[in-house]
């Protein structure tokens, strides 16, 4: 094999590998549709109903508060107990979103050899669905729930300053709360 033939092989072999590479890549947009290429937004959607809760369920919250209050109502001299719980902020759901933007230009000349220019653009935007719950339901792709900010405690033996320092002190063990986010009063008779 001459240097001639060898130079010449390889640029066959090169030339065969891009124009395959080149059709692969046809291959693919024929397989893959654009819109594939489109990625996921996230789209914040506030709940709109307020419920003073963890999770935006009141039960949840009202039995944290009933559970709290039987645990409260254990410390010596507390008595009966009604416990309130302050929460940060309403809870957000946060769902995936799938964009749609198209953007044109037409250049248009008239008879005197002036050009205009007319540009449009779209965007739409459409919730992904999923399947789930015998239909289908938005992609959640995350939920902030709300931490507890206070607590008031109402106790028959509120009037006891031991019985509130008692009555803070598991509050803060629970909840993590500093004492000034936690209210102990007394239950009137």
């Amino acid at each position: 094999m001459t240097l001639k033939n060898l130079a010449k092989n390889r640029t066959t072999v090169l030339l065969v590998v891009v124009v395959a590479g080149v059709l692969l890549m046809f291959v693919g947009r024929l397989i893959v549709p654009d819109d594939a290429d489109t990625p996921l937004h996230e789209a914040h959607v506030p709940t709109t109903v307020y419920t003073p809760t963890a999770t935006a369920q009141p039960s949840d919250a009202r039995d944290m508060e009933e559970r709290l209050e039987a645990f409260f109502s254990l410390v010596e001299g507390a008595g009966t107990v009604r416990v309130m719980l302050g929460f940060s902020t309403m809870t957000e759901t946060v769902f995936a979103v799938d964009t749609t933007a198209n953007e044109s230009l037409t250049r248009e000349v008239d008879a005197q050899g002036g050009t205009r220019d007319t540009q449009q653009s779209n965007q739409s935007q459409q919730t992904v669905l999923v399947p789930g719950n015998g239909g289908t339901q938005p992609l959640v792709l995350r939920e902030t729930i709300p931490t507890v900010e206070g607590i008031v405690i109402i106790a028959q033996g509120g009037n006891d300053a031991h019985v509130r320092a008692s009555l803070t002190r598991a509050a803060q063990a629970m909840l993590g709360l500093d004492a000034h986010r936690i209210q102990v009063l007394a239950m009137q008779n």
